[in-house]
């Protein structure tokens, strides 16, 4: 700018600026929207459904494979395929619905070994004694690493002549970054566990990509001969 009038190049770069504000603007508006809690099913793309009908009342501590690439651990007293949960002032589960029970202050975790998922969550209630004692479930994604990568915590409040009922808890990522998740509470029941198919990680990529080239390098000796 020269004695307060704009030059030809800062024009020019202001207006390169504008359009590259308005390009990013329009890519972000173009993108889906990332939920991190999410109470949708819906919102689990590509979705795997684990319902642990396959289990009678099986007290583990795990490691247990509840779906392929899917390991289930939990703290003492978990139990997969539970018939009877209590839940105080937020009904009851059971009536012929198998699912998966954590004991008082109880974790149940689910590991994805084959690869990375970016969203994944389950119907989800807790025991609760009503506004006297007021309980809470923690639902929290962990990395690569086992670093925690988002947490939640809330309430689940459903009638006390309920059965079956509870809220379904999920996260969402914008990528595929969770190595596992877990849910704790008092007594925590969970059920149809979601998830979406979990993506490779590079070097699986590269362990196919060179099983392939030793397949088809043994075609074509074979077809040499």
């Amino acid at each position: 700018m020269q004695g307060g009038i704009p030059t030809l190049r800062n024009m020019k770069g202001t207006t390169m600026q504008f359009k590259t504000l308005l390009l990013t603007a329009a890519m972000a508006a173009a993108l889906p929207a990332q939920a991190a809690l999410t109470h949708d099913p819906a919102d689990i793309l590509d979705p795997n459904v684990v319902d642990f009908d396959a289990y009678d009342g099986f007290e583990t501590t795990g490691p247990e494979m509840v779906a392929p690439g899917v390991v289930f651990t939990g703290d003492t007293g978990s139990m997969l395929g539970a018939y009877i949960a209590d839940l105080g002032t937020n009904g009851l589960w059971g009536a012929g619905n198998r699912f998966a029970a954590g004991d008082f202050i109880g974790e149940l975790r689910f590991t994805f070994t084959e690869g990375l998922t970016r969203g994944a969550g389950a119907v989800v209630n807790h025991y609760e004694l009503g506004d006297l004692l007021p309980f809470s479930v923690v639902v929290s994604a962990y990395g690569e690493n086992n670093q925690i990568i988002e947490t939640h915590t809330l309430r689940v409040d459903t009638a006390q002549d309920s059965l079956n009922e509870g809220l379904f808890v999920g996260i969402v990522r914008p990528s595929a970054d969770i190595r596992s998740i877990a849910f704790k509470g008092n007594y925590v029941v969970v059920d149809d566990f979601t998830f979406t198919t979990p993506v490779p990680e590079p070097e699986t990529y590269a362990m196919m990509l060179a099983g392939l080239g030793l397949i088809g390098l043994m075609a074509r000796r074979r077809k040499a001969k």
